[in-house]
């Protein structure tokens, strides 16, 4: 058996969690992917996993080697990347983590564009809000909208800027009030994220930031949940302002206000070389945004 092979069927089934599910992807049957794991396992003397009928865990062992597995199957694809740079020709697995801001429409789309010219890179796509460990968690690249990235050893490159505005139902205002200033919204639904760090919203203005404690209703970590709560007159919450041209009905609060700004960030290691796909992607990526977002950023009081 292929050992490269094996250890990518290794991690996958760790990813998945299911030996099946991984053989329904690879259009194999689940008796050789447990073949190819048990392959590893004769090669190293030890076993690597503990498998009962409904779950699958590390063994201590196993750990480790999944650990040393994620390197070596890295520096292979940097060495096949680097190849390929030289030749002008990206190829290769591409794992992006993308956060929900977009929306599951505007990241198929892009993805789908990005395959298009570039067939020979195989993308693996998460949505998922969480500041993932690229380096822990096997990714090349993660795409993160924050306002305020915290410091890291990651390369950042910036891809563009949303402006954020708090955004209301009708049937909401007219049920609970319409707030004329932040410290109203103390008594109002407030639907907030999951992964910021705290309950204070601000609002910026010429003499400087007006802040205020909120009560959170909900916490919710995908912003195209926030966007069917507030659709459904369940709360008030700072959405991108590009929302509002998918739901025209909504009503942007306290328009007065500066809007504030999420920036849309391309994370990756630091590395001696970093493979063509990565930069091919993050290049793409730019002129995509640039293209298809930008001129739909502005929003109406």
């Amino acid at each position: 058996m292929d050992k490269l092979q094996a250890m990518q069927c290794f991690l996958r089934v760790l990813e998945a969690g299911s030996f099946s599910k991984v053989a329904a992807e690879m259009a194999v049957s689940p008796s050789h992917i447990s073949k190819q794991v048990a392959f590893l396992e004769q090669q190293v003397g030890a076993k690597l996993l503990q498998r009962t009928t409904r779950s699958i865990a590390l063994t201590e062992l196993g750990d480790n080697y999944a650990k040393q597995c994620r390197q070596i199957l890295t520096q292979v694809a940097l060495a096949e990347s680097e190849i390929a740079q030289l030749q002008g020709h990206p190829t290769g697995r591409l794992r992006v983590s993308f956060p929900s801001i977009l929306g599951e429409q505007n990241t198929a789309q892009l993805c789908s564009e990005f395959m298009q010219q570039y067939p020979d890179i195989q993308l693996d796509i998460l949505l998922d809000d969480r500041f993932i460990d690229l380096v822990e968690e096997g990714f090349d690249l993660a795409i993160r909208a924050s306002s305020d990235m915290p410091s890291s050893n990651l390369i950042c490159k910036k891809i563009g800027s949303f402006p954020i505005r708090l955004f209301a139902s009708q049937q909401y205002l007219a049920k609970y009030g319409h707030p004329q200033h932040p410290s109203e919204l103390a008594q109002h639904r407030c639907i907030g994220y999951t992964y910021s760090r705290n309950n204070m919203w601000g609002f910026r203005h010429e003499k400087g930031v007006d802040k205020v404690e909120i009560n959170r209703t909900v916490r919710v970590n995908s912003t195209y949940f926030v966007k069917h709560l507030v659709e459904s007159h369940q709360g008030i919450a700072f959405m991108p302002s590009f929302i509002q041209l998918q739901s025209p009905q909504l009503v942007v609060l306290l328009p007065q206000y500066q809007p504030n700004q999420l920036d849309l960030n391309a994370v990756y290691p630091e590395r001696a070389f970093t493979p063509a796909k990565t930069i091919k992607f993050i290049e793409f990526f730019r002129l995509w945004f640039n293209q298809n977002m930008q001129p739909h950023l502005k929003v109406k009081s």
